[in-house]
Parts: C-alpha cells; sequence; structure tokens
C-alpha cells in the first residue's frame, strides 16, 4: 500500500514538474504579441537603486567591520598572554630573542591587515558610484581577501612563535632536570 502511494506521489512530481517547464515554452510558441522589454530606469528609480545599494553596502561593512576587529582583538590578547608567558621564561633564563622577532612578525602582519582592511572599506564605500559596479565589487573583495590573508599569517606567525617560546621553556625545564 505504501509503495503504491509513493509510486503516484512520484508521478504526480514528475507531471507537475513537466508541465510547469513545458507550459511557458508553449505559451511562448503560440504567441503572435512580440516581447516587451522593462523600460530603461527613470531617475527616480535609478536614485532609489543606488540608495538601497548604499544600504547593502553600509550594512555589510558595519557587519565586517565587527568580525574583523573581534578577531584582530582576539589576536592582540593572545599576543598579550604570548609575551606575559616569554617574561616569565627570560626571567628564568631562556633566550627569548628568536621569540620576540616572530612575535614582532605577527604584530607586523596585523598592523598590515588593518591598513589592507581600510583599503577593502574605501573599495567597497566606492562601489555605488563606480560605473562598473561589478568590477568595482570584485576589486573590492580581493581587497578584502588580502586583509583576511594577513590576519590569517599573523594568526599562523603567532602560532610559531608559541610553539618556539615552549621549545625554550622545556629547554629550560630539561636543563633544571638535569
Amino acid at each position: 500500500m505504501k509503495t503504491r502511494a509513493k509510486t503516484i506521489a512520484a508521478a504526480v512530481v514528475v507531471m507537475v514538474v513537466v508541465l510547469s517547464l513545458s507550459t511557458p515554452a508553449f505559451a511562448a510558441q503560440r504567441s503572435n504579441q512580440p516581447v516587451v522589454r522593462a523600460a530603461a530606469p527613470s531617475g527616480g528609480d535609478a536614485a532609489q537603486r543606488l540608495e538601497n545599494l548604499q544600504n547593502r553596502v553600509m550594512n555589510v561593512l558595519r557587519a565586517r567591520k565587527a568580525r574583523f576587529d573581534a578577531v584582530a582583538a582576539n589576536l592582540v590578547k593572545r599576543q598579550a598572554r604570548v609575551e606575559a608567558l616569554a617574561s616569565k621564561v627570560a626571567a628564568l633564563g631562556g633566550d627569548v630573542s628568536k621569540f620576540r622577532t616572530m612575535l614582532e612578525a605577527s604584530e607586523q602582519a596585523l598592523i598590515q591587515a588593518r591598513t589592507q582592511e581600510q583599503v577593502c572599506v574605501d573599495a567597497f564605500k566606492a562601489v555605488p558610484e563606480a560605473t562598473d559596479k561589478g568590477a568595482a565589487f570584485r576589486a573590492a573583495k580581493g581587497e578584502g581577501r588580502k586583509a583576511v590573508e594577513l590576519l590569517k599569517q599573523s594568526r599562523t606567525q603567532l602560532r610559531e612563535a608559541a610553539r618556539e617560546l615552549r621549545a625554550i621553556a622545556e629547554q629550560l625545564s630539561a636543563g633544571d632536570e638535569s
């Protein structure tokens, strides 16, 4: 009984899909009326579309800023935490000069990411006034990707610096045990 109901349901779905796809094609073939295209937007419509686009861009930028600032703040907090641990390791006699160089590279990448994010924001703000909005949008997205890559690079460098610090601390503890 259930199999028959499933078969009937499947047949109905197939017929609906076939009819929905064939009806517009059949109607287009039978029509002797010329196809009417929408006229070019009037000045009021174009102004409204521009305002809508500007609002969408501002909403996207607001959300992007919140995400970027949260990630950057978390990265700064991690850098400070690892720096505090490095001070303790240095106080115990560890040579943390290589670690500090790696940490400085992470901090520089974060600064570059913030600069690149501002370039991205400026590019997105310029999209509504651009003559080729599609190309301007793709360029702005590319700038955004660069900022994200720099954030990832900063995080990776911080992770490598933390591994270096761990190795220094393990050498100190191994030296204390002997």
